[in-house]
């Protein structure tokens, strides 16, 4: 577990509160509310569901002329100014136009089993297998039409496969990666200029992270503006930033949180949060010297004086709980009043068993939060089968389930539509596109708007 270092004992200066109109971080009027959401059982969301089970260009929701994402996990998303929601995933199988071999086109046969032909083969994949090309992607989904629209990096020159869309400066030498973090749409100057912030997270191909960095995209093209690695981040961070984010307030008086998550898969998965002030724009916001973290009573300086803000030996409620790698925290209004919700997976149980989607509740972003809530377990964990297999087929592994978002600019009849990802433990059985994409589910809260 990570060591904290001795609390610095000052809070945050009265300029700084001033500065963000962190006025209700003292005394906040929610703190009188329960903020404990009632919720139901969540039921598969066949809509979404078939949104996103997509073969390639031309089939289903997803134009010619473009490449077309197939599957995929991480599966964040956030609402554009537009009207029309970006949903950002981490590694992508795309299915390229005009279609090349070894790319991620799904064929469906007269069962309904949809495979992937083989790209990989012994001694390098043994049993053969289809590998992704890139390590993100963007979706957008037009709200007028619910097309998908599939957005990469440019064509590698030697294979013709799409890149991923956003990349280390130093990939060519490192051979890192990013993947996903949240995303967040904030406006930068009194014009009314909006910009979108993600966060995205370098890795290596033995799965070491090396830090995060925030990229800024221009609207409504999406186009890379810029990616700004965070700065003075103390030496050994163990904490993944950027894992979720929420932009409270409004432009000139507002306030953004960063959530990061301690990924350690022998001593647990706690979420941190952090606090900063967007007006400093997207450099600002990227050096950590302008964050404060809640330290369990207040807001101070110094990454390394964060606590977990669930799972904490002292957590009244949810002591040793572990939380997915990746989760959400939304704001919403239901019946229980304002509400910031943590959208997670519990993975206390074995790796491999993970299944039960949980909602925790707080009137505050920092908590305390309520015991978990479990809304949804899932069916596909541990299975061996996937759509159109017939009683004697069936995979060579089992079929796992992680990292649950929320997407509540879909929320309908008061149910807000929460994904999660599928993927496979043995990697030859990515051949079946249905093992490795996102599943949707609907969770009734009370009063939800």
């Amino acid at each position: 577990m990570r060591q904290i270092r001795p609390m610095k004992s000052f809070r945050i200066s009265v300029a700084l509160l001033l500065t963000l109109g962190f006025s209700t971080l003292a005394s906040n009027p929610l703190e009188a509310q329960t903020c404990t959401v009632t919720a139901g059982t969540g039921t598969l969301d066949s809509h979404f569901d078939s949104e996103y089970t997509e073969n390639g260009p031309g089939t289903g929701k997803e134009p010619l002329g473009m490449p077309g994402w197939t599957g995929a996990d991480s599966s964040y998303s956030v609402l554009l100014p537009s009207g029309d929601s970006a949903f950002f995933f981490s590694d992508s199988y795309v299915g390229e136009y005009p279609t090349l071999s070894g790319d991620g086109t799904v064929s469906t046969n007269s069962n309904g089993l949809r495979t992937r032909a083989a790209n990989c083969g012994a001694p390098l994949c043994n049993p053969p297998t289809n590998l992704y090309h890139a390590h993100n992607s963007i979706v957008v989904q037009s709200a007028a039409t619910g097309q998908l629209s599939t957005l990469m990096g440019p064509k590698d020159l030697t294979s013709g496969y799409s890149t991923s869309y956003f990349v280390p400066a130093t990939a060519a030498v490192t051979g890192h990666f990013y993947w996903m973090g949240d995303s967040v749409v904030v406006q930068v100057d009194s014009t009314g200029t909006k910009k979108l912030w993600t966060f995205v997270m370098e890795w290596d191909s033995s799965f070491n992270y090396y830090g995060s960095a925030i990229a800024q995209l221009s609207l409504p093209s999406l186009a890379l503006e810029s990616i700004t690695l965070l700065s003075n981040v103390p030496s050994g961070n163990v904490v993944h930033w950027g894992t979720a984010m929420w932009l409270d307030g409004s432009y000139g008086n507002n306030y953004l949180y960063v959530y990061g998550i301690e990924d350690n898969a022998q001593n647990g998965r706690f979420p941190f949060i952090a606090l900063t002030n967007p007006a400093v724009g997207v450099s600002g916001v990227a050096n950590t010297n302008n964050w404060y973290v809640w330290n369990g009573n207040s807001w101070v300086t110094g990454l390394t004086n964060a606590v977990q803000i669930i799972g904490a030996p002292n957590d009244p409620n949810n002591a040793g709980d572990y939380v997915s790698s990746e989760y959400s925290v939304k704001k919403i209004h239901s019946s229980a009043g304002t509400t910031y919700l943590l959208v997670a997976q519990d993975t206390k149980v074995p790796f491999g068993t993970w299944k039960d989607i949980t909602l925790y509740s707080a009137c505050r972003p920092q908590g305390p939060f309520s015991a978990k809530d479990v809304v949804y377990s899932t069916p596909e964990t541990g299975s061996t089968k996937v759509p159109g297999m017939t009683s004697s087929q069936s995979l060579a592994g089992i079929i796992l389930t992680y990292n649950p978002h929320a997407h509540p600019q879909f929320t309908s009849n008061g149910q807000l539509l929460i994904s999660y990802d599928l993927n496979a433990s043995n990697s030859g059985d990515l051949l079946y596109a249905d093992t490795y994409r996102p599943k949707f589910i609907r969770v009734k809260i009370a009063g939800l708007k």
